[in-house]
């Protein structure tokens, strides 16, 4: 309906312009948006406030210019109006809202698809977890965040290629070996001491029995041993990460390694292509680039002074690769603590040309964990942290996806266990799958009374008077625009709370019907069971739609 608005809009502008009726000028930057009042219309716009600069003139006037030059068909409107200091608001014909629900069942499954990406390639790096531990929250959220974005923007026409960083060569890597070494020579020497800054929890343990049950080490070449450890050590844990994800329902399309940029011999060569740009110079024995001039707050180091890499050497040869793939644009979703690696990144890119609005990053905010009113701070077998298994293990897969995506990824989390295990409408997801459910119940029972759903509702829809039902088609309108502006906002979150809306007002809706016979879905007046069977159902898809976008199943019992 936005859209359709939008474009009646600019039609009489340039009507009014090519008339002469207003001074012509660039389309100004106006709004079109639901009113919070019900009883200022359906959509108000700003519009004429937004010319009156331009046309020296009074808002209300030219709102009337525009009312009275404008063109539309079909009686789309049902009344229009001048408010407050130069709002026009508009009423759309009910007739119209229900051709929506045409559309809705027509489409089914691509209700809300769109090609608004024209097959824009981007290329959408997430989770990236260091293959030296398991998943933690964290993860979890970056993994439902950008998963949940990567089907969106495919949903509305961009081409997505879902990408995983493996930061596998440097002294992480290092450590984790001397961690599962340590942990092996304890079991011969207790007092053999562990590194200061190796990683704890079982599952170093279990990597220390499983790799001398697979390989018979050299005790007396430690160098070799630790080398082993850390290789198998890191295959091992990336299986772990793999099958976490694969759980979790998030697939990538491609695994990118650290060491191969090595191999390759890649970052040496972009180290060159820097040099000769003119941006590398050397002080104190290590290498620097020179990022301060592209919007950096200090240049950086990139090869230390013993000759070693920095990760900020790596990630410039690995985003300058993104580009030269042909990727029109990068998305990367990184944890909180990068903030202030995002302008090194970016200012890199921009010294090769590059734009800083081809890059970019969303940054995850801490996720907590609350058990019978006490934060759960750690994991039997992490040590540190409580895993993304452990959770799925606690309240599985639809309800870790759901919860991690009702908040803004820059908002931390609490997530309530106790609360998202409950069946009942305080669980967000629970009440939202509910509401699909209660649905399908309800055709069913239709179809055992010999009612089916109409293909259409042409000839009925009159039938749909409530104020609630209309109201309930104007919420479906909202899916599709919803879905673009989450393309362009990565607002992910946004739909969660949509649909919760959705299913709340669906709710409502049926509980009429408890109270009052003639206002259930299921009555004994067949056309008006057959129009709000169309209506129940147009509610159903944009529920199993949205749920399906979010990665979270949509039961037909619950």
């Amino acid at each position: 309906m936005k859209a359709r608005i939008d474009g009646i809009l600019k039609n009489t502008l340039s009507r009014c312009f090519e008339q002469g009726v207003l001074t012509q000028t660039a389309f100004p930057d106006y709004v079109i948006e639901v009113p919070n009042n019900p009883e200022h219309g359906h959509f108000a716009t700003n519009l004429p406030m937004t010319l009156a600069s331009s046309q020296k003139k009074n808002p209300r006037e030219i709102a009337s210019i525009i009312l009275d030059n404008l063109r539309y068909e079909d009686d789309f409107f049902e009344r229009m109006e001048i408010a407050g200091p130069g709002f026009i608001n508009f009423t759309i014909r009910a007739e119209e809202w229900c051709h929506i629900l045409d559309r809705i069942l027509q489409s089914h499954e691509d209700y809300g698809r769109s090609d608004m990406g024209h097959g824009e390639k981007i290329l959408f790096e997430f989770v990236s977890a260091n293959p030296t531990g398991p998943l933690h929250l964290g993860h979890g959220r970056g993994a439902a965040l950008g998963d949940t974005l990567c089907r969106i923007l495919s949903f509305c026409g961009h081409e997505v290629v879902r990408e995983f960083y493996i930061n596998d060569a440097g002294l992480q890597i290092k450590i984790l070996g001397e961690s599962v070494w340590a942990r092996l020579k304890q079991k011969i020497d207790p007092a053999y001491a562990f590194p200061e800054n190796g990683y704890h929890g079982e599952y170093i343990l279990d990597l220390a029995d499983v790799i001398s049950r697979e390989t018979d080490l050299d005790l007396e070449n430690s160098h070799k041993a630790i080398d082993h450890c850390a290789e198998t050590g890191k295959e091992i844990m990336l299986k772990e990460i793999q099958q976490a994800l694969d759980r979790f329902r998030v697939n990538f399309d491609v695994w990118s390694l650290e060491s191969d940029l090595h191999a390759s011999g890649l970052l040496v060569k972009t180290l060159e292509t820097i040099r000769n740009r003119g941006y590398l110079y050397e002080e104190g024995g290590a290498l620097w680039i020179k990022t301060s001039e592209f919007g950096d707050d200090k240049n950086r180091v990139i090869r230390k002074g013993d000759g070693q890499f920095t990760y900020f050497a790596s990630d410039i040869a690995y985003h300058l690769e993104k580009h030269r793939r042909g990727f029109t644009k990068a998305i990367n979703i990184w944890g909180a603590d990068h903030h202030g690696y995002v302008p090194r990144v970016k200012a890199a890119l921009v010294s090769h040309d590059i734009p800083e609005t081809w890059l970019s990053v969303l940054l995850i905010q801490l996720v907590k964990l609350w058990q019978d009113g006490r934060e759960v701070r750690m994991s039997k077998r992490a040590g540190s942290f409580v895993t993304l298994q452990e959770l799925l293990d606690e309240v599985g897969v639809d309800a870790a996806r759901f919860v991690f995506l009702t908040k803004s990824h820059d908002s931390p989390l609490d997530v309530d266990m106790d609360l998202v295990k409950k069946q009942d409408s305080e669980n967000p997801v629970y009440y939202v799958q509910y509401a699909h459910a209660r649905i399908c119940s309800i055709i069913r029972k239709a179809e055992a009374e010999g009612i089916a759903v109409p293909d259409r509702l042409e000839g009925i829809s009159e039938q749909l008077a409530l104020k609630e039902e209309l109201a309930l088609i104007r919420t479906l309108s909202e899916f599709p625009p919803l879905l673009e502006n989450i393309c362009e906002t990565f607002e992910a979150h946004r739909l969660t709370y949509y649909l919760t809306h959705l299913a709340a007002s669906f709710h409502r809706y049926f509980n009429m019907g408890s109270k009052t016979g003639n206002l259930r879905v299921v009555t004994e007046d067949r056309t008006l069971t057959q129009a709000r069977l169309i209506l129940v159902s147009g509610i159903r898809i944009i529920i199993a739609n949205g749920l399906k976008l979010l990665g979270v199943s949509a039961p037909e019992k619950m």
